[in-house]
Parts: structure tokens; sequence; C-alpha cells
């Protein structure tokens, strides 16, 4: 999988889809779920280094959806959202960061424990200004 190109300072969505091990269609994720992602750079080999975003399901920046599949291919189920103001805030310069994405069915999120994982690399791309 390629890396996710963010801009700085541009206004963009990114769609996401996760799909079970041996299914065709994406996890129904719509009803009873919250997500959490949190961007860091690296600090050498750890993935602790400073954060540089951080996207919930709880401030619109992460829209759940209902998933499936149209003709046999899965459709995005989570859609990641930067507004101008948020991409601006983003470090300008150009450099790979990290990020997990957890969803986690409300029922246990309050305890942490998050249902699906997904490791995601995004390319900040520096804007000329």
């Amino acid at each position: 999988m390629a890396n996710i190109e963010l801009q700085h300072g541009k206004e963009q969505q990114v769609d996401v889809t996760l799909v079970e091990s041996g299914s065709v269609a994406s996890v129904s994720l719509n009803s009873g779920y919250s997500a959490e992602l949190v961007i860091r750079r690296k600090a050498g080999k750890s993935f602790r280094g400073e954060v540089v975003d951080t996207l919930t399901s709880a401030d619109s920046r992460i829209s759940l959806l209902a998933g499936g599949e149209v003709g046999g291919v899965a459709t995005a189920n989570i859609n990641l959202k930067w507004n101008t103001a948020q991409a601006l805030a983003l470090p300008n310069v150009t450099t790979t960061v990290y990020g997990d994405l957890g969803v986690a069915n409300n029922a246990t999120f309050a305890d942490g424990q998050v249902k699906y994982h997904i490791r995601l690399t995004f390319d900040l791309i520096e804007s000329i200004i």
C-alpha cells in the first residue's frame, strides 16, 4: 500500500477501507463504533515521537460508514478529514509520519479495547508560501 499524501494547508479527505480477513465486503462501522487516529513523527526507531495531529470520530474528523461491497469490491468505510485550518496546523515540511487508527466498539472503548487497528503512513508535502 502506498503512503497517503497530505499537503500542508490543503483541505482534504482520505478514504480508508477496513475489510476483515476472508471477507469481500468492508466492515459496517456506522453504528456503535468510535475511532481515534494519532499521527506522530518517528523518534529514531520509536513511534513515540512528537504528535503531529489527532483525529477522532467525536470531533467529526473521522466518519465511520456502513461499508459493504459493490461489484465484488469493498467500499470505503472510514473517512479522514482535514479542513484548511487543520491542514495549516500540520508541519510545513516534506517528511513521512505515522499514525495508528484504532476503531473500538463503544461498549468497550472506555476500557481501551480497540477492536480494529490500522497503521497508516503519511507523506507530508510542504507548501510553497
